[in-house]
Formats: structure tokens, sequence, C-alpha cells
């Protein structure tokens, strides 16, 4: 009897845009890709592993800030999805998925969970702080630790649902090349457009609109000295600008795939469907820094406190926010009362007695 042949993996009909690009089939993409992911590992897995270092032991009297809460859940995001770089880089380097198809959907259904965990977390901490700065009245609630459980839960909830399609639509194409697989054209659009509204149009949106207020609310307020509002703004400018430009590449290169599926084959539209293709694996590392920048962005937000305040400056950044639940009253809540015209009015009457005069000797000491 003849021996019986191994046998064959079945393989999903993929579509695929003419010129059947991978992303393997550009070597300047795979290299750039490759040296992106190395860099925001090295740079990235030590940050934010200082970040839950300093944050996750932090046990305040009042419970630790919602702020402080959001950012801690954010280095956990962003280092899970860096912690997954040495398969990518394998991928990008030896040219074949090294861990099957199992492997293949788990790791960049993980990844996916991470990515949209990150902007739904970066999109509450600018909203918090929005509300913090414009609406200081909500500042009890926004302390509640019942809150914070909601959202939290909420975010993680809805990063494991919105990443179903990302594992879906993954599979081993041949030469064992993982990349997502969809099944028509029509498929192809639809996934990639609801990612980039999802996790790119609408988040960034959100953020912009909420710094673009907060900004406007302490610009027009008097922000004690000036190197407080420039502070302030700096960092503002720093997330805005890191998360548009990390992440700006990649989503680019899904919408300029979604209008190719729905082009005429035969067309040039189409064509560029494949050379977005060939360039996704750089694009796609380059949004990987998005998990790395953030520690550098508190360092840089810091400023004279991190030689004073060590490797606790972290805490220490979060008290001088305010947010602590350790005080009678929040003093985010009234330095931002204290911008208003009516808190205005009663601290320029100071007297002995004048609780006014007290806002303002409070306010002055404060670092963020």
């Amino acid at each position: 009897m003849a021996p019986s042949s191994p046998p064959q993996r079945t393989r999903m009909p993929c579509y695929s845009f003419p010129g059947n690009q991978t992303l393997l089939s550009s070597k300047a993409s795979r290299a750039t890709g490759t040296a992106f992911l190395l860099l925001a590992a090295l740079l990235g897995l030590p940050g934010n592993g200082f970040v839950v270092w300093s944050l996750a032991g932090w046990r305040p009297a009042g419970g630790r800030p919602l702020a402080a809460t959001l950012v801690l859940h954010l280095a956990l995001a962003d280092g899970a999805a860096l912690l997954l770089t040495p398969f990518f880089v394998a991928f990008l380097m030896g040219q074949v998925w090294p861990l099957g198809l199992a492997g293949c959907k788990a790791v960049y259904y993980v990844c996916s969970i991470s990515m949209y965990a990150s902007v739904l977390l970066t999109s509450l901490l600018s909203l918090q702080r929005c509300l913090a700065v414009t609406r200081p009245f909500l500042a009890p609630r926004l302390r509640s630790r019942a809150l914070a459980r909601r959202l939290l839960l909420a975010v993680w909830v809805a990063a494991l649902l919105l990443s179903i399609p990302a594992a879906a639509y993954r599979h081993l194409w041949p030469d064992d090349v993982c990349q997502l697989c969809h099944p028509t054209s029509n498929h192809t659009a639809v996934h990639l457009g609801l990612e980039t509204l999802t996790a790119f149009v609408l988040p960034f949106g959100l953020v912009l609109g909420c710094y673009g207020l907060t900004l406007a609310r302490l610009r027009g307020a008097r922000w004690g000295a000036r190197r407080h509002r420039t502070r302030v703004g700096r960092l503002v400018s720093a997330i805005v600008l890191a998360f548009g430009l990390l992440w700006a590449p990649y989503h680019v290169v899904n919408l300029l795939q979604a209008v190719a599926a729905l082009a005429p084959p035969e067309g040039s539209l189409a064509r560029l469907g494949g050379a977005g293709q060939a360039v996704r694996a750089g694009a796609t590392a380059l949004a990987f820094f998005s998990s790395s920048v953030n520690p550098v962005l508190y360092v840089f937000t810091a400023g004279d406190l991190l030689p004073r305040a060590g490797p606790r400056f972290l805490t220490r950044l979060f008290e001088g926010s305010g947010e602590a639940l350790g005080g009678s009253r929040s003093r985010e809540g009234t330095m931002e009362l204290r911008a208003t015209p009516r808190l205005k009015v009663v601290g320029q009457g100071r007297s002995n007695g004048d609780p006014g005069s007290r806002v303002e000797r409070d306010t002055q000491g404060w670092d963020l």
C-alpha cells in the first residue's frame, strides 16, 4: 500500500488587491517596521513598567485619583502590546509567521484589544480633564471609586468586543503570512472603514474637542504663574500630536484600502490598495510608538518635580493635581473655581478670616 500523503492545510479564499501584495512584499517596509518595533519595545517596556510600579502600589488615604487609575490601565494596555513585539520582529525578519493559525489570531486579537483600550483610555483622560476644568462642581463625582470601576469595565468590554473582527478576519496566507483575510472586497471596505472610525476618527475628534475646551478655559483664567500655563499647554500639545501623528499613517492605509476595495479592479485606485498593503507593516509598527511615548510625556510634564521627588515623581504629579480623595475639598476644584469671576471677587477681599485668601495661598503652590 502506498504511503498516504500528509494532509494539506485548507486555506480560506481571501480577497486580494491587484498585484497580490502582502505584508512582507516590501523590503523597505519590513526593515522600517522592524526598527520601529525594536525602538518602541526598548523605550516603552521599561517606561510602562515604571508607571505600573509607581501607581499599582500607590494607596493614598482617600483612594487613588481617577486620572491615576486611567493612566495605570493605559500603561497595562500599552505594555501588553509591547510584549508582543518579539513575535512581530520574528515575523518580519524571518518572513514566516512563527506561531501557526491559532497564534496568528490570538496575537493580533490581543494587539487589537490593546489598541482599543489605549485609545478609549486616552479619550477618557481628555474628557476627565476637560470636565474638571470646565465643570469644577462635578469634581466629587469624578472622584467616585464606583464610577472608576464602571468606566474601566466599559473600556475593557468595549475593547474585547471591538477587537473580534481583528481575530475573525486574520488568517494564514500562502507561505505562512499572517494577515487580514476578507472573503470579499465589501468585507474589506466595511471592516477597515469601521476600524478607522471607531479607533481613530471618533476618539481623536473627542480628544481634540476636549483639549480645545480645556485650553480655552485655561487661557482665559488667572492661572497663578505663567509657567503653569506653559506646562499644561506643552502637555496638551504633546498628547494630541503624539496621538495623531503616530496613528495617522496606519489609518490612512486603512482608508486607502477601504476605498480601493470598492473601486473597479482594473482601475488605478484599486492598485493603490496593493501599495497600501505593502507599506502596512511599517505603518503598523509606527503605531506601536503610541504605546511607548506616554511615559516620556509624564517625564516631560513633571519638569522640576522630577529632581525633587525622584522615582516617586509620578505619584507626586497626581497628588499635585488635586484629585486625591483624602481632603474635604479638591484643590483642583478650588483652583478652577478661582478661575471663575465669582471666586476672583471673593479672593480680592483679603482679611484675616477671609476664606478666599486661604484659597489664594493654597493654589500658589499647585504644581501641575
